[in-house]
């Protein structure tokens, strides 16, 4: 290399690298904030959610049908649950609960009914556990062991999913609640977190997207994934008319 190739070269890559420090730094950051964040709504509800849990295999599903558990921000949380108007009427459904985070702050509002549904015993214990724990609860709650696929869907008008499991179980879940909706009608809205499987909802002819958020993001470090909002469309009488098929 001549000098000056040599000079600039190692001035890109000094500046190249201290773009990536500062990247690093940033995302560092934004992860300390939200965990601080996170923390302080801990105490304030009295429950502990917070962790990574990775579902051991065995049973009928496949290891990708159940996903590992990890919670979404609580700020996120509740801007969901604020955006949905909550009310007396309302039955909050959790598919894939995990520790409960989503239905202890889902029962801080004034709904009608909050149930979390899981499979993982560890986890149906943990959420039982802060629901109990939980401070200034507003509605009955319960935490129920079961697949998502196995639930009765005769009731519920708002099914929240933060990416609980994989598409298999989605197909089964969407055909349960079709039956649901047919013997017990009523308005329903789902909330879907991380939308991975999307193109499943997007097949019914019975539900459509009414609004939809970018992932949330801090210092330039997404901190919340994007969230998709759906509710029964003007074509609900062709509940379970169509054939769903799997990506």
């Amino acid at each position: 290399m001549t000098p000056t190739f040599t000079r600039q070269f190692v001035k890109e890559k000094n500046s190249n690298s201290g773009v990536s420090w500062l990247r690093a730094t940033a995302a560092g950051l934004a992860r300390s904030t939200l965990r601080l964040e996170n923390a302080f709504y801990e105490y304030h509800l009295g429950i502990t959610t917070r962790g990574l849990y990775n579902w051991t295999p065995g049973g009928d599903w496949s290891q990708d049908e159940h996903l590992y558990y990890y919670a979404t921000s609580y700020r996120r949380i509740f801007r969901i649950l604020d955006a949905l108007r909550l009310g007396p009427a309302d039955t909050f459904i959790d598919l894939g609960c995990g520790k409960g985070r989503v239905a202890c702050c889902a029962s801080s509002y004034p709904v009608g009914e909050v149930i979390g549904i899981d499979d993982v015993p560890e986890l149906c214990s943990a959420a039982e556990n802060n629901l109990r724990d939980l401070r200034s609860r507003r509605a009955r709650s319960r935490i129920l062991r079961c697949g998502a696929q196995e639930f009765d869907y005769s009731v519920g008008t708002v099914i929240y999913m933060f990416h609980p499991f994989g598409a298999r179980t989605l197909f089964a879940v969407l055909s349960r609640l079709a039956a649901g909706l047919q013997s017990s009608p009523r308005d329903l809205r789902i909330v879907y977190v991380n939308p991975v499987h999307e193109s499943i909802l997007r097949q019914t002819k019975w539900l459509e997207p009414y609004d939809r958020w970018p992932p949330l993001r801090y210092l330039g470090t997404e901190v919340a994934h994007e969230v998709s909002f759906w509710r029964l469309s003007d074509d609900r009488c062709r509940l379970g008319d169509e054939p769903l098929r799997l990506p």
